[in-house]
């Protein structure tokens, strides 16, 4: 028999998690206890070898606490209702309980050997047959097979009971299949424990479910109490403007057009991320020949030459969009942002329109409410250009999905882009646009989406993969839902929310390049500070929460979002103000008074635990490794303050923040961190971005030097000044190299970007701020080029 951990290790897949908000949700999830403790006695582990559980709609397959997919290869699988029989694929249930399966397309017949017998399911027919010695016997089904998302569906009691001589039993959605007795209808905890496992999300059946769905939960979040008298009425805006963006070419010096400087030996820096080999988006890329530029309604592309500058293209976009990150991959430029709609139409301000509207799109009869002139619709975008010629780049294709974007990622050349309709209700099925597929926008179709029971926010998250160096057309996956922080892995991407009640739900999403779906839930008690709260290592997730004034918490959960270890209550009345994972070790300051600097060890996931503690003054926002145990922290200086009572004596009584703090720990002893040394810059009002984007900073790990742009109160009097700092640790110290001046802008308007990043291409640093590019020696910081944007 194959076990659902041998069903996973045949196939090569991205995990993606998704961390959603709902906290009616949260009751039926997997909560940071064990099935057992949640559900009245009931351990899924008793369950594991012998019984397996499906729920109609969900694309899942569960053995004890383990979760898999029904079809590895194809993650829009699911168990389905069909003539009121339930309808399971043939190939996942037979090989899980040791049978073969093959297809003959000539034919089109599913073949199946279990031991020595076979079978033959003709497609489209209501009939099986039995092969034996003499001939064969014809058996007679209730319904026929069929071909459901490119997999053979047959009736599950005719695979389970009659061939594979097994026992089944259904009880509200749940299917349970046994080599033992099976009776659900008297195991109310065990149906409830498997629904936290495979239930909290199935496949959407009609677009009149999600219509209720979407109202009674506009109706919930609208109001204050859960007993809202109405559902809050939906309305969808204007139709939909499929005017795709403008592309203007600027007078550009014929040499400079499609001029690709041969890179050789070039070294330059690249975007700062959390994990290698997973690409973020930002407002710069670079590709040690030309600087991408990008924000507002432009994408500037310039090139670069030493301390020559020369602008070769500009990427203008309409009005109604903005961009606000990129991506750069060999000959590929990605723009993403969002574009609005605006309505055309008018609404009357007591929410009734003179006559009734009616969506085309989609087909369903809505209200509207109060919607004022102007009201938007708005759609994230994806689009990718060719730049194989960077001074006349090329729109390959385009993406839109109806809602906000919310962040992205890039692994290898697949691109996945995440959307929130949250933001605005009313929307029954979100509109799409990709431009393979055709220039109107079109309803995401209902198998692309994945419906949670209760959830209390009036929209989805949709999660789009476009594979950029091809035409291939987008894949969907939707979940009723809201989401907000991400973070991604190697094997998978996680995307965290917190719930009403103090926890965080955890919502998991399996992709094979393309190939995308919902994988399970699980759930964790506190909130998370940004994506360094999370990490996964050897399959494992961890995760990093406050709850306010009760303390911080570090769990693990396993690849099935399994609670398998945690360490609760640390450092009570504090918040976590940085983490960072590092292998099978984990860094976490909290900070209210001091900067206690914690060290777990994490090796066994199931008892992790911490090994050292370091209080000093003030507080690390951003930790960086620099070596195996060295780590660089990025904060703010605090200086305590103290009372002194008619005795003289002196009481402390809170403290003061002073300017950037750059630290340098050994972490070499895990039971005795160490600052080893200190870099203070500034007084009180000094302020960088590095405190809370890690985007905003540059690493050189070859010369050992960081850089970001900071803004520096010198002295009490409010003197100050602006630059990009560099910053070395080498030799384990901390010391200032150099500030790079800060210049206004001479020009604005919508096509000059604004932000500030340093990058460094050989031995020249760039530091573009707001629309001025200039350039310094890398080893004198003297200024040797300048651009200027108009």
């Amino acid at each position: 028999m194959m076990s659902i951990k041998g069903i996973k290790s045949g196939r090569s897949t991205l995990m993606l998690v998704i961390v959603l908000i709902s906290a009616l949700v949260v009751t039926s999830c997997a909560q940071a206890v064990s099935a057992e403790q949640q559900y009245h006695g009931v351990d899924l582990k008793n369950y594991k070898d012998k019984t397996v559980f499906m729920h109609v709609g969900s694309p899942l397959i569960l053995s004890g606490e383990d979760i898999a997919f029904l079809d590895s290869k194809n993650f829009d699988v699911a168990a389905a209702i069909h003539k009121k029989r339930t309808l399971v694929p043939l190939r996942a249930v037979a090989e899980y309980f040791g049978a073969t399966v093959s297809y003959d397309e000539k034919n089109r017949e599913a073949l199946i050997s279990f031991g020595e017998q076979q079978f033959v399911f003709p497609i489209g027919k209501a009939e099986y047959s039995a092969m034996k010695k003499n001939g064969k016997e014809t058996v007679a089904m209730d319904t026929e097979a069929l071909i459901l998302n490119g997999r053979t569906m047959v009736p599950i009691r005719v695979i389970a009971e009659q061939l594979l001589k097994k026992n089944v039993d259904y009880k509200d959605g749940v299917i349970m299949i046994s080599g033992e007795a099976a009776e659900l209808s008297k195991q109310a905890g065990l149906v409830d424990a498997v629904k936290s496992k495979i239930g909290t999300a199935t496949k959407a059946q009609s677009k009149e479910q999600l219509s209720r769905l979407m109202r009674n939960n506009e109706a919930r979040y609208a109001g204050d109490t859960a007993e809202n008298e109405k559902a809050a009425a939906s309305g969808r805006g204007s139709s939909f403007d499929t005017t795709v963006q403008v592309v203007t070419e600027e007078a550009v010096p014929a040499e400079n057009r499609g001029a690709v400087a041969d890179s050789g030996n070039t070294k330059h820096s690249s975007t700062n991320t959390q994990v290698e080999g997973i690409d973020e988006a930002d407002i710069i890329k670079t590709d040690g020949k030309y600087l991408y530029y990008a924000g507002s309604n432009a994408v500037r592309i310039i090139k670069v030459d030493g301390p020559k500058l020369t602008e070769v293209y500009t990427i203008k976009v309409p009005d109604e969009k903005y961009i606000q990150e990129i991506y750069v991959d060999n000959d590929r430029l990605v723009l993403l942002g969002n574009r609005n709609e605006y309505s055309k139409n008018g609404y009357s301000v007591k929410g009734e329109p003179d006559t009734p509207m009616t969506d085309t799109a989609q087909g369903i009869a809505q209200d509207t409410r109060m919607i004022y002139p102007g009201y938007h619709k708005t759609f994230a975008f994806a689009d990718i250009y060719n730049i194989e010629n960077p001074g006349k780049p090329s729109l390959l294709k385009s993406h839109e999905m109806e809602g906000y974007y919310l962040s992205s990622r890039k692994s290898g050349s697949n691109l996945y882009l995440i959307t929130n309709t949250n933001c605005y209700g009313g929307i029954i099925l979100p509109l799409m646009r990709d431009t393979v597929q055709g220039k109107e926008a079109v309803p995401i179709a209902l198998s692309d989406i994945m419906v949670m029971p209760k959830p209390t926010e009036p929209g989805y998250i949709i999660l789009s993969a476009i594979d950029i160096t091809d035409d291939s057309k987008t894949e969907v996956e939707a979940v009723t839902a809201f989401g907000a922080t991400v973070y991604m892995s190697e094997s998978a991407l996680y995307l965290a929310a917190e719930n009403y009640n103090g926890t965080t739900s955890i919502t998991k999403f399996e992709i094979d390049g393309m190939n995308i779906g919902y994988a399970g839930s699980g759930s964790v008690k506190g909130s998370l500070l940004n994506q360094f709260s999370m990490d996964e290592f050897d399959g494992n997730l961890r995760v990093a929460t406050t709850i306010w004034e009760d303390g911080n918490n570090l769990f693990i959960l396993d690849d099935s979002l399994n609670v398998i270890g945690s360490v609760t209550d640390l450092a009570k009345g504090e918040r976590i103000y940085s983490v960072r994972f590092m292998g099978d070790k984990g860094y976490i300051v909290t900070f209210r008074n001091m900067d206690p600097l914690f060290v777990f060890d994490l090796s066994d996931p199931q008892n992790p635990k911490v090994t050292g503690e370091l209080k000093i003054p003030g507080f690390s926002n951003y930790l960086h490794p620099v070596g195996e145990d060295l780590i660089l922290g990025i904060g703010m200086e605090t200086r305590e303050l103290f009372e002194r009572n008619a005795d003289g004596r002196e009481t402390p009584v809170g403290f003061r923040q002073g300017g950037l703090k750059i630290s340098l720990f050994d972490v070499s002893d895990m039971g005795k961190p160490k600052e080893i040394t200190n870099l203070i810059i500034g007084e009180n009002g000094s302020y960088s971005e590095a405190l809370y984007n890690h985007k905003a900073v540059m690493v050189d790990p070859d010369s050992q030097q960081i850089a970001f742009d900071a803004y520096i109160v010198k002295d009490k009097n409010w003197t100050s000044e602006q630059g990009a700092l560099v910053v070395s640790y080498k030799g384990r110290s901390v010391t200032q190299k150099g500030l790079l001046k800060y210049e206004e802008p001479e020009v604005y308007g919508k096509y000059i970007p604004y932000g500030r990043r340093t990058v460094y291409i050989n031995d020249i640093l760039y530091y573009i701020q707001d629309g001025i590019i200039n350039a310094f020696d890398y080893n004198s910081y003297e200024k040797v080029g300048s651009l200027v944007l108009k």
